[in-house]
């Protein structure tokens, strides 16, 4: 079996600063290659199967397709019947490398041999259709038992959150907001397949003519929403009343998201903390852990974040800052490894460059933020870098990291 580190598909690049190896998608099949937004791994439990996303510009992000790597056979295949409206935030199914996407006409199914075809698995109810449902999932999630996909479907009258049986195709409707109250980024317990986490989304402000964060409800933030499969809701309050890009903790018990800074594009107005925290909440009324602060001057010192199953490690993304702007999709970036054992914070990858073309008033429509997430039984991070003047996905090596923090 091939790796990373061994594939003829990949080059290893030595980080000028840190030292530490990376192993990046060199051979290239799209123009742009990225890897999976940090909630889903996109490796097979075997290590044979790693996907990823592809993109061809100018062409919009509806335009994305996929494609795996075999490792076993060291060959890469595209696959672009597999595309959609931002692909629907892909779930790899772990143990059969089986990928899962969801589009707005229901859910399909991929699988990595090149032979077979994509399959549709369920369709979208039609009561939703005529809600004008455009979307099926931020990212689908797998119940524990693995029976049903959670999703997030944005329709004209609201977004509706339930779950496909993957078996029969059918639909159980969970909890429904109201118009323009876009409720994403939904995600199940991965304990509990009667709970799911959802975020109170980004929405458009016709006064200052941008997408912004929602407004305060009950003097809260209400980013955090925590949804039962009985339609019971209970909105959370962050660190400091803001925050966002959670996540579960491998044991179902809390959560984790960050507070950082975020400065809306036209009024310029700022949210969040200047120093980008990492937060754990145990979702029994205690104040948030701090787990770790990471300070980038006028950027996001945490952008996006993810931990290891025994939640000793932790990996997540900064923004450096354009002028007054702290972060912008395309910025200049950052990844960091923290070891809470030790207390050791260490920046891996020192720099993802603007890539040419893209820029504060141009920004990439590809969403190529690093994404950083822990794979492999937490032997391999895998995000997406920009090191090499193009988009790339790229893979590090853990226990490098933990030796660097010791």
């Amino acid at each position: 079996m091939y790796s990373p580190y061994s594939s003829r598909h990949f080059t290893t690049h030595i980080d000028p600063v840190s030292g530490t190896k990376i192993a990046v998608l060199s051979t290239h099949v799209a123009p742009v290659q990225k890897a999976f937004y940090f909630i889903n791994s996109s490796w097979s439990d075997d290590g044979r199967y790693m996907w990823f996303h592809c993109a061809f510009p100018p062409a919009g992000p509806a335009r994305q397709c996929l494609a795996v790597i075999d490792f076993l056979t060291d060959e890469i295949h595209r696959f672009p019947e597999a595309s959609g409206l931002d692909l629907g935030g892909p779930l790899v199914d772990s143990k059969t490398g089986d990928v899962y996407l969801g589009l707005a006409s229901g859910i399909y199914k991929r699988s990595p041999n090149p032979a077979d075809k994509i399959v549709q698995i369920a369709k979208m109810p039609k009561y939703l259709v005529d809600m004008g449902a455009r979307t099926c999932g931020t990212h689908l999630t797998f119940t524990p038992d693995r029976q049903e996909l959670l999703v997030d479907i944005q329709t004209s009258e609201g977004s509706v959150i339930g779950t496909f049986n993957i078996m029969t195709g059918e639909f159980s409707e969970w909890y429904r907001t109201q118009p323009e109250i876009p409720y994403n980024h939904g995600q199940l317990n991965p304990v509990d397949g009667n709970v799911c986490m959802c975020a109170h989304e980004f929405g458009w402000n016709p006064e200052e003519k941008e997408d912004c964060p929602p407004a305060f409800v009950d003097g809260i933030y209400p980013r955090l929403q925590i949804i039962t499969r009985d339609g019971k809701r209970t909105m959370l309050k962050p660190y400091k009343n803001f925050g966002g890009h959670e996540f579960w903790a491998p044991d179902g018990k809390s959560i984790y998201y960050q507070n950082s800074a975020y400065r809306a594009f036209k009024s310029k107005k700022l949210y969040g903390s200047e120093v980008g925290t990492l937060l754990h909440d145990k979702l029994d009324g205690s104040d948030p852990e701090v787990i770790c602060e990471v300070d980038l001057p006028g950027g996001a010192g945490v952008w996006h974040a993810h931990c290891s199953k025994d939640q000793k490690y932790f990996v997540m993304d900064g923004a450096y800052a354009t002028g007054e702007f702290p972060l912008w999709r395309g910025c200049e970036t950052c990844v960091h490894f923290f070891n809470k054992e030790t207390g050791k914070l260490f920046k891996f990858l020192t720099k993802n460059p603007v890539v040419e073309g893209w820029s504060l008033e141009n920004q990439c429509p590809y969403h190529i933020d690093p994404h950083p997430r822990f794979v492999l039984d937490d032997t391999m991070i895998t995000f997406t870098t920009t090191i090499c003047g193009r988009v790339d996905a790229a893979v590090v090596s853990v226990d490098q990291l933990i030796e660097a923090t010791k």
